[in-house]
């Protein structure tokens, strides 16, 4: 019997030190690989609340809470005695603007994960969708998009107003109103340099449109209009 209420002695006190306020969650130090993300708005997320025990955080509950930021594609919790929670995160990198036919815009990673609406960036290849949805959904159907963004140089880019879903594959709508078809290219890349080599030695005003889909044999075709 002694030996008995011995062992349950331990056990009470052994708890009881877990819920000490000298073990509870005195803070939240959140670490993020990338500079999209407010570490507020993760600790807040997180649903951890100082002055809790740290025993009673659940690590799990609080990376899935996380993982629902459109930002997040790994996340990690750990506790670090006696009283600071850990949250490491990895961000999702933006690859692509989406611009939708109501002319909404937002920014893709490069599986077409919605990241933030509405957003853009001036550095980013631009495609167009029909609807984009709320962060974090991923757009279905646009793996021709994103595969001909991929192929997208800086140089190209400065051409390339937004690359569009066709029929017969992608077409890169160019400033000034003309037309590249790039058809249902593997990576785009051998369509794109064939693009490329066009502008270079086209005067773009004198130009309708330009098809790249046979990138060894690209056909132009002039305005002798606008060229005369």
């Amino acid at each position: 019997m002694w030996a008995l209420l011995g062992l349950l002695a331990v056990i009470a006190g052994g708890y009881a030190s877990t819920r000490s306020a000298l073990l509870d969650v005195d803070e939240v130090l959140v670490e993020i690989d990338g500079d999209r993300l407010d570490p507020a708005l993760v600790e807040a997320v997180s649903g951890i609340r100082p002055g809790s025990p740290m025993s009673s955080v659940s690590l799990e509950a609080v990376a899935r809470r996380v993982a629902t930021l459109a930002w997040v594609v790994d996340v990690e919790v750990e506790r670090d005695w006696p009283g600071t929670i850990r949250i490491w995160i990895v961000e999702r990198e933006a690859f692509v603007n989406a611009v939708d036919l109501s002319g909404r815009r937002g920014l893709l990673d490069r599986a077409g994960t919605v990241l933030d609406v509405p957003a853009s960036d001036s550095t980013l290849p631009t495609v167009r969708v029909d609807r984009i949805g709320v962060p974090g959904t991923r757009l279905a159907g646009i793996e021709l998009l994103l595969a001909a963004a991929a192929a997208v140089t800086p140089d190209l880019g400065e051409w390339i107003v937004a690359l569009v879903p066709t029929g017969s594959g992608v077409r890169a709508e160019l400033v000034g109103g003309v037309d590249a078809e790039l058809g249902l290219g593997y990576d785009f890349h051998d369509e794109l340099r064939s693009l490329a080599t066009v502008l270079a030695w086209v005067e773009l005003s004198c130009i309708v449109s330009i098809d790249v889909s046979v990138h060894a044999n690209p056909v132009v075709i002039r305005d002798a209009y606008r060229c005369s």
